[in-house]
């Protein structure tokens, strides 16, 4: 399908996300003891939101088609939070806007910065803190995706350090500076993760201009349509401090007149600034490394060098609205930018919407990352080796095969499995800082033991909530999956909420079935198709063939990337019935199925629970 090349650029906006009671001035570092109760808070990207959006309940933003990740998270005995700062604000006043919401205040953007990009200094106001006892009781975890990771680097710049100016410039205007500004609570912050975090800006910006152009405009109008509209209560720009905002003693057309002629980007404080490599720099060098912070950071890439070319070109996963993209990026090195950087060739491989090498970690101007003394400032983690990590040093995990919205569950992730397992890993790392880490999900089944060669695949998709046992403590890998069964665990793989599929075609589904709902959505979805035209046959096993047919109609319909590499063919490939030939063998291709040891595939035998579970881990 084709699309304008506005609705283009408006949905690679919405997605760069797509890829964020007054506590006392303290003038030492608070105490504030780490414990396994501090919780975690999710900071968006551009164009994100958090769970104060209206639209955070329909879709959210941290876990979006594959269901809530904080939700999720929470099930799993973690407490987590998803904050909401200003989708197209700078990393500054985003950083002010974090700090208002976690102490329940009103945003103080800072005297000096609200005169230097002429906004108000004060903005809106939070009614109750984000959760309780933030800084006398508890620490928080930090964890950015994309230009939250600029936000959250920002916000704990100011809670150690503060700001000279700010303090200096709120006493000339004979008023108390937000505590922000202050300085000295550094401990408030125990870890701080980013996510596809472009910690040195991006070339996106500069290699891909005219989208560029017509994204800022774009976003810059809708702000201003949405932010004296009924929307703001769905999807707030938080602008109010540049006078973006309905007034209730205008008139509609007067407030029209004021916001309309409002230049919000020539204020010089917006996030598409400060993505810039140039602004990034600049903020660097304005941020050191905490001592007693614990540092990760995540980055992505879903790009392929070109064998002719040598640039680097989108991987077939790769959601097809990054390519233009992520294609101009792969390519763009050997330039300077106006500050006088120089891109090399490294900069070449990304997510869709960051370099790859921009998102380990932050450099300065000088292009160097050091600790406060003066010590190499980062290093790189395997992800699997069993290390105590240390505070004040950045740890560049394993980067991942994601593109920049797979990171947050977003459009064609085609896996809910690994979504959540990153998150998983991401949550055990930062609890393993601590003495004690909280109580997650424990791998309860005595009949899978870890040397079984099924156990990664059960394991994964059960702490992933996909499937459960049929005990407390045993799975019965070798026991049968009735058609339903299956159905109900590609429901799972898909995070979607089948209640509103009580009624279907099948007559042999009745409505009260626990199993109907699945079924009516994978017939809603062209999933299944029956075993004829009013029945389904819900407690019937499920052949392999059939396995197959419906693991393929489900990535047809979630548009999941199938691999192609050339496969010997089945021994008995002809046996297989003409309705599951295609699927067979495109599973096969790409890598899903791989038939039994003797290079036969079965397909009328019965498909066993752990072998369910290897071809939805392996999609």
């Amino acid at each position: 399908m084709k699309h304008s090349k506005r609705f283009l650029c408006l949905l690679l906006t919405l997605i760069l996300a797509a890829s964020l009671c007054v506590f006392p001035a303290a003038a030492a570092d608070r105490t504030c003891p780490s414990s396994k109760d501090d919780p975690v808070v999710f900071v968006h990207g551009l164009m994100g939101w958090g769970q104060r959006a209206g639209i955070n309940a329909v879709l959210p933003y941290w876990g979006m088609t594959t269901g809530s990740l904080t939700s999720y998270l929470n099930s799993l005995g973690y407490e987590t939070y998803s904050a909401t700062v200003g989708p197209i604000s700078s990393a500054w006043d985003r950083a002010c806007e974090l700090y208002a919401q976690l102490t329940g205040t009103t945003v103080d953007y800072g005297a000096a910065h609200a005169a230097a990009h002429d906004h108000a200094r004060y903005g809106i106001t939070y009614d109750q803190p984000l959760f309780s006892g933030w800084g006398t009781k508890r620490a928080v975890n930090l964890v950015g995706h994309s230009f939250g990771g600029a936000t959250t680097r920002q916000f704990l710049e100011l809670m150690a350090n503060g700001s000279a100016e700010e303090v200096a410039a709120a006493k000339a205007a004979g008023t108390t500076p937000s505590p922000l500004f202050t300085g000295g609570k550094s401990s408030w912050v125990h870890s701080m993760t980013e996510i596809a975090a472009p910690h040195n800006g991006t070339t996106f910006i500069e290699s891909n201009g005219t989208i560029m152009d017509v994204a800022t405009n774009l976003s810059e109008t809708l702000a201003k349509g949405f932010g004296i509209t009924e929307i703001k209560n769905l999807y707030d720009f938080q602008l109010e401090q540049f006078g973006i905002y309905k007034d209730p003693n205008e008139t509609v057309l007067e407030t029209l007149q004021r916001v309309f002629s409002t230049d919000f980007m020539s204020h010089n404080d917006n996030a598409f600034l400060d993505l810039t490599i140039d602004k990034s720099l600049e903020i660097n060098d304005g941020i050191g490394i905490e001592p007693n912070v614990y540092y990760f950071s995540y980055a992505g890439n879903q790009t392929v060098q070109d064998p002719v070319s040598g640039n680097y070109i989108p991987s077939a996963k790769m959601w097809t609205l990054f390519y233009p993209g992520a294609i101009n990026m792969g390519k763009y090195y050997d330039k300077y930018t106006a500050g006088g950087f120089y891109i090399d060739k490294s900069w070449r491989p990304n997510d869709g919407m960051v370099n790859t090498v921009s998102a380990f970690y932050p450099i300065h101007s000088d292009g160097t990352c050091l600790t406060k003394d003066g010590k190499q400032g980062w290093t790189n983690y395997d992800g699997y080796s069993n290390i105590n990590f240390k505070p004040g040093i950045w740890y560049v995990m394993p980067v991942q095969s994601f593109d920049h919205i797979q990171f947050v569950g977003g459009m064609l992730n085609g896996s809910l499995v690994k979504m959540h397992a990153l998150y998983r890993g991401v949550m055990e790392d930062i609890y393993s800082t601590y003495t004690t880490a909280p109580t997650g999900t424990v791998f309860p089944f005595t009949d899978v033991p870890e040397s079984r060669w099924s156990y990664p695949y059960i394991k994964e998709l059960y702490e992933a909530g996909v499937v459960s046992g049929t005990s407390a403590t045993t799975f019965e890998p070798t026991g049968s999956v009735t058609r339903a069964q299956f159905v109900t665990m590609l429901a799972g793989l898909a995070g979607v909420n089948v209640s509103a599929y009580q009624y279907g075609p099948f007559s042999d589904v009745p409505a009260d079935a626990w199993y109907a709902p699945y079924v009516n959505w994978a017939a809603a979805n062209h999933i299944v198709s029956g075993t004829s035209a009013a029945t389904f046959d819900p407690n019937a096993t499920i052949s392999r063939q059939d396995m197959a047919v419906m693991l393929y109609n489900y990535a047809q319909r979630y548009d999941v990337t199938l691999n192609e590499q050339t496969v010997t063919p089945f021994t008995d490939e002809s046996t297989i019935a003409d309705y599951a030939l295609s699927a067979v063998q495109a599973l096969h291709r790409a890598g899903v199925i791989s038939g039994m040891p003797d290079g036969s595939f079965q397909p009328y035998a019965t498909a066993t629970r752990e072998q369910a579970c290897t071809v939805l881990c392996m999609l």
